[in-house]
């Protein structure tokens, strides 16, 4: 009897110490394979969401799990690749996007730095890209890595993929009516999301960590009353005061909208979250 409990013990050790080590380096990416192969893996998220992964220095600690990792789940486009550049196993979402979808950005773009971006990085916040080419890549990727799990991935993805294009139609019907219109936001996060919708966004940042010139307030405001304003909007984790100004001058109130999902449980939760936040500035119109 011993032996055998021994053996069935030295089988779960085994079965553990096979798990792949994945990293996902933001926590919309730690969410999507917490859904799609959290009891086939052992998942670290790198940044927490509360902070801004723009201005993130990875530590001692964080590096010698990055060097672990058997793979590791990352952005690309100047959010997480800079500090990457010599780590092996990384899949760079980005890679798997086609180039002419990809947003041109302005605000992002660091010209005294090498590894400047030239692009909006913040493909996660696109259902489209998430269900046409983020979610199938990470599940390809678990599956060239963990064959014997093939079939639990590939379901689990398909799953989540339907949930998103569902929760797709809902803001088609949401945004029906404000095409052209243009919304406010602090850091140009949000941008795929609005742009599918021909929203266009007012930026608030100039620059990471920068706060906005007086000018470019002014230039926002100007903008904002001579269009239809569809609301204002601050993420969690970026500075809210020059927001804060512009709410108070234009006399609409701002609304948190989180592009990181700090309070989410999954992606279709962070996106649920978001729908709830500009369905109340509509509703409240």
């Amino acid at each position: 009897m011993k032996a055998v409990v021994l053996i069935l013990l030295l089988g779960t050790v085994a079965i553990f110490a096979s798990s792949l080590e994945v990293i996902a380096t933001i926590n919309p990416y730690y969410l999507i394979l917490k859904e799609i192969a959290n009891d086939k893996i052992n998942l670290t998220l790198l940044i927490k969401p509360g902070s801004d992964p723009h201005s993130f220095s990875p530590t001692v600690s964080d590096m010698k799990k990055l060097a672990k990792a058997d793979l590791i789940i990352a952005n690309g486009l100047g959010l997480d690749d800079a500090y990457l550049k010599n780590y092996k196993n990384v899949l760079y979402l980005t890679k798997y996007i086609p180039q002419d979808l990809i947003a041109s950005d302005e605000i992002h773009r660091e010209k005294d730095n090498e590894n400047h971006e030239e692009f909006n990085p913040h493909i996660w916040l696109s259902l489209d890209f998430l269900s046409d080419y983020i979610i199938p890549s990470i599940a390809d990727e678990l599956v060239r890595k963990d064959p014997a799990n093939a079939a639990v991935y590939r379901s689990r993805a398909s799953v989540l993929i339907e949930s998103l294009k569902t929760l797709s139609i809902r803001f088609d019907e949401l945004f029906s009516k404000y095409t052209n219109s243009v919304v406010i936001l602090d850091h140009p996060s949000y941008l795929y999301l609005f742009r599918k919708y021909g929203i266009k966004i007012l930026s608030v940042e100039e620059g990471h960590g920068k706060q906005p010139t007086i000018s470019h307030i002014k230039e926002i405001l100007e903008q904002a009353r001579n269009s239809k304003l569809l609301g204002i909007f601050v993420g969690p984790q970026f500075n809210p005061s020059a927001i804060d100004t512009i709410s108070k001058e234009l006399k609409v109130e701002y609304r948190i909208l989180d592009p990181l999902g700090l309070n989410a449980k999954s992606i279709v939760d962070l996106f649920e979250n978001a729908y709830k936040t500009i369905k109340g500035e509509i509703d409240g119109k």
